[in-house]
């Protein structure tokens, strides 16, 4: 029997940074790397095996603004290129190792005597 409702999807995040803000105690600003685990993104259209969820940058700001100093904004800046970063990293094709010992392998044999 089937429940009838459907499971809910674990996110996964990598915090990035967690930044208290020193105007108010309860004031901060946070960057993550938000995505699916490995396998909760379905199938993949093209190939049928499961699929990749290379994920999103998240920004939290407490309390709905935040005042920071030029150096916080710096640090917040650097972990949002960064966090951009690790989904753009995790959206690229992996490397083709055998594609690659084949063009050395090639490169060698050419300029060998």
């Amino acid at each position: 029997m089937t429940s009838p409702e459907p499971e809910a999807i674990q996110i996964r995040t990598r915090t990035l940074l967690h930044l208290d803000l020193d105007n108010d105690e309860d004031a901060f600003v946070a960057v993550d790397h938000v995505y699916l685990p490995e396998g909760a993104a379905g199938v993949c259209c093209h190939c049928d095996q499961p699929a990749h969820d290379p994920g999103m940058v998240g920004l939290i700001v407490s309390e709905g603004q935040a005042v920071l100093t030029a150096e916080q904004a710096l640090v917040v800046a650097n972990r949002l290129e960064r966090a951009a970063s690790l989904v753009l990293e995790s959206d690229e094709e992996p490397a083709d190792l055998e594609r690659d010992v084949a063009r050395f392998a090639a490169y060698n044999q050419e300029g060998s005597p």
